[in-house]
């Protein structure tokens, strides 16, 4: 396998917001805060009920070590961990060249790694020193409020607009009235901020229920499947309805969208870049894989009419231009739905952030133009720390690159294999191994991904029957 160019495709896109006289000695430090979202929503929002284990945060927390695929030398990456040394000479064997590793330490596995940095007083210093010595930016998954407080503790400076355009703009309210003012076609529904307007809302809306079909309630900042309820009868609106009043107290927000559940076809992420000058570039369109609401992956290219395509590029464009009026640039990841009917609704959700298929742009370099790809993570349930090289020699002839050919699995995140395993010997945890699944068809990657799913169960036999 002949080794990649040393480009880095997302590093160039943000180079662009740098000014041009900074951009030849330009550095970067990379912050995968994958926690971002839980600190936009403003303070004081009433909130639906949800659930949260912490074994899954503890995962969400470690898919910053994707980021090695983006970040390269000369640049900085902070981690909350060393990677094992075997993914690293793996990363070098596909070509990447490691960055700079920091490591943070953090009170637990659950704690944001921006508050994490902030409270660890000897990387404080260490960015500042760095600070001092180069043209030091931080680039984060997100910016929030804490990424402006690191920047103002150590002197590294930021990209990008303001915290509070960020908040803006990602919100569900914002992304309807926007699909509403550009013409965009827009799922029928309602922005509800008070109470008042959800139940006026919900009045004009029952004619749907009455049809037999479905509404869903959606807090605005509400990601991953979380901060939404289906609403199949009054009954259950009233319910709701009624608990959030339990939940509001004087001074509280209310910040929702209703929406009629539309039977849809296909859920579609695509991605667009706004540069400093207001250029608008759509990165690329994909398949998400779902379950349950949740995110599970990516499937790409997806299968597109002439008109779909036009249908993403169009709005890329009027959107893109849009979020550059209101102050924002810099990637940005847009949901959508295409319905049974073949119409695409190009505005469901703004996330103005990374999202995980900007950390597959540093992967494409190593993929070929006509290759089928999903990106997906092998759940397992482990009774002991497994090494990257007992994973590799698990997989075998299935991983990316192992025949020459261009096809397989191709590792993207190790860490979270061994997230959640106890400090103490003993006991079953669980934890996901990340990958791409590579192939010259679809037919070839679901065939791959069946022989690297009984691979795999071998290293997981026993726990699971624990589990179980």
């Amino acid at each position: 396998m002949t080794s990649p160019k040393f480009d880095n495709p997302v590093r160039s896109l943000f180079a662009d917001l740098i000014p041009a006289e900074e951009r030849n000695d330009a550095r970067f430090l990379w912050l995968s805060n994958f926690e971002a979202e839980r600190f936009w929503a403003p303070a004081g929002t009433v909130q639906l009920p949800k659930i949260s284990q912490g074994d899954d945060v503890a995962v969400v927390n470690r898919l910053e070590e994707m980021s090695l695929f983006l970040a390269e030398y000369p640049d900085t990456l902070i981690l909350r961990e060393p990677s094992d040394e075997g993914l690293l000479g793996y990363l070098a064997g596909l070509g990447f060249r490691p960055p700079r590793i920091l490591n943070v330490r953090a009170a637990d596995r659950q704690m944001p790694i921006s508050a994490a940095v902030l409270a660890d007083e000897d990387l404080c210093a260490h960015i500042s020193r760095l600070a001092q010595e180069s043209n030091l930016y931080l680039l984060p998954f997100g910016k929030t409020r804490l990424e402006e407080e690191i920047a103002a503790k150590t002197g590294v400076k930021t990209l990008g607009p303001p915290v509070h355009v960020v908040e803006y703009v990602n919100s569900k309210i914002y992304s309807r009235k926007l699909s509403t003012e550009l013409g965009l076609k827009t799922i029928p529904g309602c922005e509800c901020e008070s109470p008042e307007e959800l139940e006026k809302g919900f009045r004009d809306l029952k004619p749907i229920l009455d049809e037999g079909r479905k509404l869903v309630l959606k807090e605005a900042m509400g990601v991953s499947g979380k901060g939404l309820v289906v609403i199949d009868s009054e009954a259950k609106f009233q319910q709701l309805t009624t608990l959030l009043k339990r939940r509001a107290k004087p001074g509280m927000r209310y910040d929702f969208v209703l929406e009629v559940w539309l039977d849809k076809e296909r859920d579609i992420n695509y991605q667009i870049f706004i540069s400093s000058d207001g250029k608008v570039r759509l990165l690329a369109i994909k398949e998400i894989a779902t379950l349950n609401g949740v995110h599970q992956g990516h499937r790409f290219p997806p299968v597109l009419t002439d008109a779909q395509t036009a249908s993403y590029e169009q709005a890329a464009q009027a959107i893109g231009q849009r979020l550059f009026a209101d102050g924002f640039t810099g990637i940005a990841g847009l949901d959508s739905i295409i319905d049974r009917e073949g119409e695409v609704y190009p505005a469901l959700e703004i996330n103005a952030r990374f999202n995980m298929s900007t950390y597959q742009l540093g992967l494409e370099r190593l993929i070929g133009p006509s290759a089928k790809v999903i990106a997906k993570y092998y759940p397992l349930v482990l009774d002991e720390h497994l090494s990257f090289a007992r994973v590799r020699d698990c997989i075998g002839d299935q991983l990316f690159g192992a025949m020459g050919d261009g096809a397989g699995v191709l590792i993207q995140n190790f860490a979270t294999v061994n997230v959640n395993a106890p400090t103490a010997e003993g006991g079953v945890f669980k934890g996901r191994l990340y990958t791409l699944v590579v192939g010259e068809s679809f037919q070839q990657v679901e065939q791959i991904d069946r022989a690297v799913t009984e691979k795999l169960a071998t290293l997981q036999a026993v726990a699971a029957s624990a589990m179980a």
